[in-house]
C-alpha cells in the first residue's frame, strides 16, 4: 500500500464483501472454506475484508460450496491488475516538461 491510511482497491473489498454474504448465506464458516481451500480462517478473513486480494482458488472453491453459480467465479475478471493506458508516456513527457519550468 501506498501509505497506511490508504484503503485497499475497491474489487478487493467488493469481491471479498460478497464471498462474505455467500458464506453466510449458505452458512459455511470460515474454518469450513478454509480447510477446503487451504488456507488460515485469518487468510479467508483478510481476503473477505478486502486486505489481500481473493485468489481464483478462493473464488472457484466458495463458489461451489455457497451455491454461486458462477457469480463469484465471475469476480476474478476485475480482480486483475489495471492495464497501463499505451499513452502513458504522453503524460510522462508532460509531467516532467510541467517539472523543469517549475524548477
Amino acid at each position: 500500500m501506498a501509505s497506511e491510511t490508504s484503503q485497499p482497491p475497491m474489487a478487493w473489498r467488493l469481491c471479498g464483501d460478497q464471498v462474505k454474504l455467500r458464506r453466510q448465506d449458505a452458512g459455511v464458516s470460515r474454518e469450513e472454506l478454509g480447510q477446503e481451500a487451504g488456507y488460515g480462517p485469518e487468510t479467508i478473513r483478510a481476503m473477505e475484508q478486502g486486505r489481500r486480494r481473493p485468489t481464483q482458488r478462493l473464488l472457484d472453491i466458495a463458489d461451489e460450496m455457497c451455491g454461486a453459480r458462477g457469480k463469484l467465479r465471475a469476480a476474478s475478471e476485475y480482480l486483475q491488475p489495471e492495464s497501463i493506458p499505451k499513452q502513458i508516456h504522453l503524460f510522462l513527457d508532460a509531467e516532467a516538461r510541467a517539472i523543469a519550468q517549475c524548477q
